[in-house]
């Protein structure tokens, strides 16, 4: 388990109210700005003995039960929490992707003529289901955040906890779900994510 990364990571470095603060990908496309860097973690697509699905964080406190998931097929699958400015009524969001829509914006972040993704908007297109690639990502001509903005997002950031978004699972919970014996594991106390610190990007 020690390759495992939960956390802020570098886009190399990876494996309340009336408004929603995520946003979801619809079918075409879907405008935003990337507000900052990925926050990785794992998550496994469980089928429940009643037959229904169920995406659960993956318990990493508890390697055994990792192991457990893994050698029933519910595989460990990376995603990503990235905050945004949806561009559907400029609203700022915390927007959840895979890896085609990761790896999309980390080949932005490494052509040298777009660069740092918080300077630019990107489309993400999503095609129809069954499509393949399902999602695809292009970027749109460079501009400031208007300034008038900066405040809510400043409301956006202090009110958003992400290191909650990405807490593992317990084996409880997953035991809960699975109907297996949670007393054949122990959990760990601690879950170390890193700080979600500011970030550099412009407003007008």
């Amino acid at each position: 388990m020690s390759g495992m990364v939960f956390g802020e990571v570098d886009w190399n470095a990876a494996d309340s109210g009336g408004k929603s603060d995520f946003m979801r990908l619809e079918e075409g496309e879907n405008i935003a700005r990337v507000m900052g860097n990925p926050v990785q973690f794992y998550v496994h697509w469980l089928t429940l003995p009643d037959g229904s699905k169920r995406k659960v964080n993956s318990p990493i406190d508890t390697p055994e039960l990792v192991r457990r998931l893994e050698d029933s097929g519910f595989k460990r699958q990376a995603r990503w929490l990235i905050k945004v400015l949806n561009r559907d009524g400029d609203n700022f969001q915390v927007l959840e992707v895979g890896s085609q829509v990761y790896n999309g914006v980390k080949s932005l972040y490494n052509n040298s003529r777009w660069g740092k993704v918080t300077n630019y908007d990107i489309t993400i297109t999503r095609g129809p289901k069954g499509s393949q690639p399902l999602y695809s990502v292009t970027p749109n001509p460079k501009e400031q955040i208007p300034s008038e903005l900066k405040s809510e997002y400043v409301e956006f950031n202090d009110r958003i906890n992400i290191e909650k978004l990405i807490t593992p699972a317990t084996a409880e919970e997953i035991c809960d779900l699975m109907s297996w014996n949670a007393s054949e594991y122990t959990s760990a106390s601690s879950n170390s994510t890193a700080d979600d610190d500011d970030f550099g990007f412009d407003f007008e």
